[in-house]
């Protein structure tokens, strides 16, 4: 009978000793919150060198007379230093009747301390350059994230973990403005490089706008991060009385590479034929 109970009170050592260790490792008691994941996705991001993601834009605005459909399918790619991207992607539209597919591609490096950034829609390229070196089309503002912390505490982390990309990952929604929003992502992808003409660009900045990250469990980095925009725009164009109705505006972003980008050139072709 003895031997029987130190058998049992070994077996509860043992047992006492494993939940014990699940404890350390997994900082027991500890709840993550999202302060604690938005300010380590801002500490890793500033620490990262290059990355690869792939963007989905669905936009679909219906007027009395013709609907309005974009759809993207874009490749991206960032550098730090040097501070460049590259995308390269399709666009499928349809506009006032008539429907079209387009290769699009943007190159964006700096050139004698400015913003040069190479577009071309079907081959067709130009050039613009700027003095101002934030609000990237193609590059994420790593900041960002950091000036979004500030006011995090409005958001909510999912009970369960989802997976992407083959990894887990926590699922943290609220919502943010506008104007943090075309820091996050660039202005330019707001209205599909220019494919959609909103009533008021500048009114975008006030807009408060759903928002979902999904960030690696592991990594603590961004792994997709996906905006409905539909309500907010349906607000916009009403607030200008403007008959158009928004049945969908979203973006997403999936983030699958980190530190394995190579430096980003422009071709010679490319900035000979740009002029």
């Amino acid at each position: 009978m003895i031997r029987k109970w130190k058998a049992v009170w070994k077996r509860a050592g043992c047992l006492a000793l494993m939940v014990l260790s699940m404890c350390v490792l997994t900082a027991c008691g500890e709840k993550m919150t999202p302060r604690k994941l938005m300010e380590s996705m801002s500490t890793n991001m500033s620490e990262i060198t290059s990355f690869a993601n792939k963007v989905k834009l669905n936009f679909e605005l219906e007027d009395v007379l013709y609907t309005t459909s974009v759809s993207m399918d874009i490749s991206l790619e960032s550098t730090s230093d040097p501070k460049a991207g590259h995308a390269l992607g399709k666009a499928h539209i349809k506009m006032r009747g008539a429907e079209l597919e387009s290769v699009l591609e943007v190159y964006q490096v700096m050139e004698d301390g400015r913003r040069a950034t190479y577009s071309s829609l079907d081959g067709n390229w130009s050039k613009e350059v700027s003095e101002h070196t934030k609000g990237s089309v193609i590059t994420i503002d790593n900041s960002l994230f950091s000036t979004m912390s500030e006011s995090v505490e409005d958001f909510e982390i999912a009970d369960s973990m989802i997976e992407v990309n083959g990894e887990e990952c926590y699922q943290m929604y609220g919502e943010v403005t506008g104007e943090n929003l075309k820091g996050l992502i660039g202005g330019q992808m707001l209205n599909a490089y220019g494919l959609v003409k909103l009533p008021d660009e500048d009114a975008v900045s006030e807009l408060v706008i759903p928002i979902t990250f999904n960030i690696y469990k592991e990594k603590l980095l961004p792994a997709r991060i996906v905006v409905d925009m539909s309500e907010a725009m349906n607000g916009l164009y009403d607030k200008f009385e403007k008959t158009t109705n928004v049945n969908s505006y979203s973006i997403k972003l999936d983030f699958d590479k980190y530190g394995t980008v190579e430096e980003i050139r422009v071709p010679e072709e490319v900035k000979a034929a740009a002029g």
